[in-house]
């Protein structure tokens, strides 16, 4: 009996070295993570802009900019090597985005371009694609790094002129946040639209242009309203008709995207996909510069010396291309009386 007894404990003895190798390779066998989802994602979507989107459409990546119809009285869009570059209406400032991800800015003096200079403020991440407002202040550009959800993502920044430098730059969040890469960001004051440039649900090589409604202050959609499933719908532009409260709102604004075209292209490849015809388009066009003329001649009233200098020639400019286009209005109009 003794015996057994001795046996059993030999027994019991010998395995717990065993059991306790067991216990340590599971304390060391790796364990993976759960994917960790980035706290910012969930605070964007519950504050989705109320954006309208009026049309989209899908270019190749590498030239992207040259289907923008952006008014020449907003500036001028180019792309170098897939990377964009935008120069101001008055074809005086550039800024450029160069193989490094920096953006410089380049002036026109004494008939040559200056030596291109980093932009102050905007970070030591990659950024791209920039496009400066008409009131030579508000940037908008694309970035990717700590601040981004994605890929790239679209930010603003402002100039301070008192201490020579932008101003820290703010995400624009959903929709025109994702965690593909959001890739410009435009608004054409002066034709009322904006342009949204991203990569998110295409092919390798090809973006979507989608055409947008600018906000004059911004509405988000209310959380209350909408469950998870329908913001991350709204935030993703599912689709763009979902985002079409005010229908008459959307037909206007795509109107006047017909107008642009039909500038740029020629009224007959417009009339097709418009129920305008060429002259209600060329109509639409001089109400949009009878009102850029009256907010010219605003802005000069309150102007200093030296920007009443720029600002009458741009009045000049305006004056001149709303003559010749009123002009052509008046002998479509007689062509139309003798048909």
């Amino acid at each position: 009996m003794r015996h057994a007894i001795c046996l059993l404990v030999a027994l019991v003895a010998l395995s717990l070295p065993t059991t306790a190798q067991r216990k340590q390779q599971a304390a060391k066998k790796p364990v993976k993570d759960a994917p960790v989802e980035d706290p910012r994602i969930k605070q964007m979507l519950s504050a989705v802009q109320q954006i309208t989107f009026v049309d989209s459409t899908v270019v190749d990546a590498a030239d992207f900019m040259s289907h923008i119809p952006l008014s020449p009285n907003i500036g001028k869009l180019e792309q170098d090597g897939g990377m964009g570059n935008y120069t101001n209406e008055m074809g005086d400032l550039r800024l450029i985005t160069t193989a490094e991800g920096i953006i410089t800015r380049s002036d026109y003096i004494g008939n040559t371009w200056t030596s291109p200079t980093p932009l102050a403020g905007l970070g030591k991440a990659k950024a791209c694609n920039p496009f400066l407002m008409p009131d030579g202040v508000t940037l908008y550009f694309s970035q990717k790094g700590e601040r981004s959800i994605g890929g790239y993502d679209l930010f603003v920044t402002r100039y301070d002129s008192e201490l020579g430098t932008f101003l820290k730059a703010e995400n624009l969040g959903m929709p025109f946040a994702s965690e593909a890469d959001d890739l410009f960001y435009a608004i054409d004051e002066y034709n009322q639209l904006g342009f949204f440039v991203t990569n998110r649900r295409q092919p390798k090589g090809k973006v979507c242009i989608y055409t947008f409604i600018p906000q004059t202050s911004r509405h988000t959609y209310r959380s209350e309203a909408y469950d998870e499933e329908q913001l991350m719908q709204l935030a993703a532009i599912h689709r763009i008709a979902d985002t079409w409260t005010n229908k008459q709102e959307q037909q206007e604004a795509l109107n006047r995207l017909n107008k642009i075209k039909a500038v740029r292209h020629g009224p007959q490849l417009v009339e097709t996909d418009s129920k305008m015809s060429a002259i209600d388009l060329m109509r639409l066009e001089a109400e949009a510069q009878i009102k850029e003329l009256e907010k010219l001649r605003q802005q000069y009233d309150t102007a200093n010396d030296e920007a009443k200098t720029a600002l009458r020639e741009k009045i000049l400019s305006a004056e001149d291309q709303l003559e010749k286009l009123q002009s052509d209005i008046r002998k479509k109009e007689k062509e139309s009386t003798h048909l």
